[in-house]
């Protein structure tokens, strides 16, 4: 796994229509650029500090090579299904600027924008699976080759590629303005999820050849 590849999956990952990006929009829109920010680091620490050790652990419990490999396919096909979505966004036609939820307007004088995302991202089932099935095999598959460093890589390009797309999405609504005219909304989410989806069929293949070989 090199890090420009990790960086296109996080990117490509963070452009998929979900809980963390509608909260982070609806907050931008509300409170300003400044809440939008401090949402987007409540998932960035918990993966960190959480949803990464988490899956390494997980990984550690399976025994053998057969079942880790099972779980590579698990992750690769929940990649295939993130680019399904990503595609199936464009198809509907939907905007990436995204509405403020009603659920979230209810809870705007209640909870402050860091604590919404920690919680957001704590009651979302995606982390969990995302590091257990894709992200802790690759770290796992990095530190064998070549340690601490290499096995680095993954989650650093991961989380420097959803930081730059939010970072786009914060800044441009902040401004008051369309993320991307709808002809580039539609080839945007077609390609990144053509992306997801080649790299979910490669993860499968390997996880099989594991298995196989």
């Amino acid at each position: 796994m090199t890090f420009p590849l990790a960086f296109v999956i996080g990117f490509s990952v963070a452009s998929i229509p979900g809980p963390t990006i509608i909260l982070i929009a609806s907050e931008t829109l509300r409170k300003g650029a400044g809440a939008g920010l401090s949402v987007m680091t409540a998932p960035l620490l918990l993966d960190a500090l959480l949803m990464l050790p988490l899956g390494l652990f997980f990984q550690a419990l399976l025994p053998v090579e057969s079942g880790r490999a099972g779980l590579m396919i698990i992750g690769g096909g929940l990649l295939v299904w993130f680019g399904l979505q990503s595609i199936r966004t464009a198809a509907n036609k939907r905007s990436t600027t995204i509405e403020p939820s009603p659920s979230a307007q209810r809870q705007e004088q209640e909870t402050r924008p860091f604590f919404k995302g920690i919680l957001v991202h704590l009651t979302s089932p995606y982390p969990y699976l995302y590091w257990g099935t894709v992200g802790a095999p690759l770290v796992r598959q990095g530190f064998e080759a070549g340690g601490f460093w290499t096995a680095a890589i993954f989650p650093l390009g991961f989380w420097v590629g959803t930081t730059s797309f939010t970072l786009v999405v914060i800044a441009l609504l902040a401004r008051g303005k369309k993320l991307l005219s709808p002809p580039w909304q539609l080839f945007f989410h077609r390609a990144l999820g053509a992306l997801l989806i080649a790299t979910g069929v490669f993860l499968m293949m390997k996880g099989w050849q594991d298995i196989s070989g």
